[in-house]
């Protein structure tokens, strides 16, 4: 070597010295002693001469990291590899990546930060790197269904359980037994198994549709499936969920579309029976088809209001009820959901239809004629079965209906959307947190799929808006709904049919029981502003009816305007367009028992005698209510029948046109009188 390139020219046996500090590197190979040649440690970008600077080896193979940084050449990094678990010179040991991103698991379980492990979302069949695309999780128990297929542990499959999150109710046993045939019956979705009760057989929580969870949230509803075996129809299903009638607590679950049916258990094989399905009340934000008299009357009976077991078997009718999805859950409207489907909102209302769908391929399995199917419903239910008559969608699935205590409308577009997006900012689904940019409207509904059904339904923005007012409420789709009932109606553009339609007596007088003589103009000032003093001269607290009661009187005036005067106009305008029979009456029948929330005959109370409670052991009934009862038994079954109310000794309760204005006073002493509240109503009409 020349001496230019030589550090030691004079020693040959040394030619190098690598770190510089004039001892050569055969030598001195290792300066500073910590196990590292100096040629590696300069190699490695370490100082050769201090020890504490000796290269990184992360993997210990006496190779340092800047030179070998996958030792075994499985394209992970030691280093990677180390932090993961695994071993970095065996390739055999590369890190799990299950969703295949370059990023082991252990270091990012949850690449979308949706709150499922990777491995958890790979195994459910969903995207783990897509938020939007979290697992289904019927029960949420954080066990996506596809690997707990078994929910309530009752040792029957998801797929063949009717009740998958019910281990009380499933499918039975295979085969029926012949023995009782007669409970047995067979419809589309499998073999159903019921029970006798006070002379009917009962049908309960029969599934119509599939639950409305997960991806089918805020979707129109989808074909129930099939069963094995046969279904156990003896309990009642859960109720949608909801606020409580306080509007505080809240409950229910949305695997809730379920319908119950009751069918007189006497009925000959071949004998075909009128069909009443009922639509349950609540302002279509609260309410089920079991919800109890406790919330009619001041005490804690759970017996449900609407039990159809003495109705069918006193009638002679198939009853049908049923929940559908409320509120926020039921009437959503928005963009996103728009571009789903094109149309959004009035998903209870699709409910109700797809149950009517049900009894019409289904009732003749249990003795119903579905040429004769009787749609009524009361208060928030009422204004349902209104609309559905005004609906193109529910055409020709009923033929006959009832409307029970309404005004008939829908929700205004911009209430609607102002509603929507309270909620929406309330729930952090408006705009992204760290960058405060709205949401696409197809995030919005991811996001918002994504929430807890509790949680929405309980929300602030949620709540009613005022007496009876949901915040979320059937409107305008193009879909469901063309337009304004009222105008529907007025123009003739509807299906036409026979129809009862009427009001209570004194609608709220359970809402307002201790306003004295002398409170009741503050009460009207500041209800009515500046028309209080109209109000007070139609309404003067000495008028004979009121007798100087201030509960009584306010009553009055709030039921007037917004049940008794909205309804009685919506006659009219029925009575004008069709040349079907329209049938109004006027509940009066006050209850005897001192369980009654307020005098006079108030929301609700004619359900009680429709549904034949006075018969039950919920009551010690007068000779009075049971007549009522009785009358109201015929004149609502015959109407199922023939599309006429009629019945042995009973008052002929004529058509309402527009020139004599008939309705039916309904009490003991039943009346046939002329043109209803004619002079109040006039006063709200030109007010």
């Amino acid at each position: 070597m020349v001496d230019s390139e030589d550090a030691f020219p004079l020693n040959s046996t040394e030619q190098y010295d690598t770190d510089g500090d004039g001892v050569g590197d055969n030598t001195d190979t290792d300066d500073d002693g910590d196990g590292w040649s100096d040629v590696d440690e300069i190699a490695c970008g370490t100082q050769a001469n201090i020890s504490s600077s000796s290269p990184s080896d992360i993997d210990m193979d006496g190779e340092c990291d800047a030179l070998d940084p996958d030792d075994d050449g499985d394209g992970w990094f030691d280093v990677d590899e180390i932090a993961c678990g695994t071993q970095a010179n065996i390739s055999s040991s590369s890190p799990s990546d299950i969703d295949m991103d370059g990023e082991c698991d252990v270091l990012d379980p949850d690449d979308d930060g949706d709150g499922w492990f990777d491995v958890d979302e790979i195994a459910c069949g969903s995207d783990p790197l897509n938020s939007s695309d979290i697992p289904l999780d019927s029960d949420a128990d954080d066990i996506c269904d596809l690997v707990d297929n078994d929910d309530d542990g009752d040792g029957v499959n998801d797929d063949d359980d009717a009740f998958p999150l019910d281990s009380n109710r499933s499918a039975v046993a295979p085969v029926p037994d012949t023995s009782n045939a007669s409970l047995y019956a067979t419809i589309d979705t499998g073999i159903m198994l019921g029970t006798e009760e006070e002379g009917s057989i009962a049908y309960k929580g029969v599934p119509y549709v599939a639950p409305p969870i997960g991806e089918l949230r805020w979707r129109p509803p989808v074909a129930a499936a099939a069963w094995t075996g046969v279904f156990n129809a003896d309990s009642y299903p859960p109720f949608c969920p909801q606020p409580d009638n306080n509007l505080g607590e809240v409950g229910g679950v949305e695997d809730c579309l379920y319908l119950n049916v009751w069918t007189p258990a006497d009925r000959g094989v071949n004998e075909s029976l009128p069909v009443m399905v009922f639509l349950h009340g609540g302002g279509n934000f609260l309410g089920s088809s079991t919800s109890p008299l406790n919330g009619t009357l001041e005490n804690t009976n759970s017996t449900p209001t609407y039990e159809g077991q003495r109705l069918s078997a006193h009638g002679r009718v198939v009853v049908v009820t049923l929940n559908y999805r409320l509120g926020v859950l039921g009437f959503l409207t928005h963009p996103g959901l728009i571009d789903e489907e094109g149309y959004s909102g009035n998903y209870g209302l699709m409910d109700q239809i797809e149950a009517l769908k049900w009894v019409q391929r289904n009732i003749a399995a249990v003795g119903g004629d579905s040429e004769r199917v009787m749609l009524f419903g009361q208060s928030g239910g009422g204004r349902d079965v209104c609309l559905l008559v005004t609906s193109p969608k529910a055409a020709g699935l009923f033929s006959r209906a009832a409307m029970h205590s309404i005004p008939c409308g829908n929700q205004p577009y911009s209430q609607a959307v102002t509603t929507r997006n309270a909620l929406l900012a309330e729930m952090s689904c408006q705009t992204d947190g760290a960058t405060s940019t709205e949401l696409t409207a197809a995030e919005q509904v991811a996001c918002m799929r994504g929430k807890d059904a509790i949680g929405l339904v309980s929300a602030v923005s949620a709540q009613p808006l005022g007496l009876a007012s949901g915040a979320f409420r059937p409107t305008i789709d193009g879909n469901i709904i063309t337009g304004i009932a009222r105008s529907l109606f007025a123009s003739g553009d509807y299906n036409h049919m026979p129809m009862i339609i009427g009001t209570n007596g004194l609608e709220y007088a359970h809402r307002w029981t201790d306003i004295t003589a002398a409170q009741y103009p503050g009460y009207i000032n500041a209800t009515f502003g500046s028309d209080a003093a109209a109000v007070l001269a139609q309404y003067p607290i000495n008028r004979s009816d009121f007798a100087g009661d201030g509960s009584k009187a306010y009553s009055t005036v709030m039921s007037d305007k917004n049940a008794v005067c909205p309804t009685r106009s919506l006659a009219a305008s029925i009575a004008a367009s069709q040349a079907d029979d329209l049938f109004y009456y006027r509940f009066h029948q006050v209850l005897s028992t001192t369980d009654r929330k307020g005098d006079g005959a108030y929301h609700t109370t004619e359900l009680l005698y429709l549904f034949q409670h006075m018969s039950g052991d919920a009551f010690s009934a007068t000779d009075d209510e049971r007549f009522t009862e009785a009358a109201m038994l015929e004149y609502w079954t015959s109407f199922a029948a023939t599309g006429v109310p009629s019945g042995d000794g009973l008052a002929t309760w004529l058509n309402h046109d527009a020139t004599d204005e008939y309705y039916l006073s309904i009490n003991s002493t039943l009346e046939l009188l002329q043109r209803a509240k004619e002079s109040d109503c006039e006063f709200w009409n030109g007010l």
